[in-house]
């Protein structure tokens, strides 16, 4: 049983590339990984963002200091699926903020670096 789900999984992994949106979200297994609003996944040091860019809309990524100093921006230009990660291992003590804006919405979260 268990092999034949882990069969399943990496055979759905492999071909949610080639889905489509309807099929994507009608699985259920890939609810969290790719949705229409942006999420933020914390991995130890990484902070990992994706969402499905479904309007093809201009997307933006910022992340600024406790001092409100731009350290990284980056825009996707109609991209469908927007994914980047960061790694914070190296950055300097601090408190980041993370933003993504597109269409008239910005969704943003703070990462404390110790």
């Amino acid at each position: 049983m268990k092999k034949s789900l882990f069969t399943f999984l990496l055979v759905a992994v492999a071909t949610v590339s080639f889905a489509n949106v309807s099929l994507v979200k009608s699985t259920g297994i890939f609810e969290n990984v790719l949705t229409e609003d942006p999420t933020f996944v914390r991995k130890g040091e990484k902070l990992v963002i994706s969402f499905l860019n479904a309007d093809l809309e201009p997307v933006e990524i910022r992340i600024t200091d406790s001092k409100n100093n731009l350290v990284f921006a980056q825009e996707f230009e109609g991209d469908f699926i927007v994914q980047k990660a960061f790694d914070f291992s190296k950055a300097q003590r601090d408190d980041y903020k993370v933003v993504v804006a597109y269409k008239s919405i910005a969704v943003g979260q703070i990462v404390e670096v110790q």
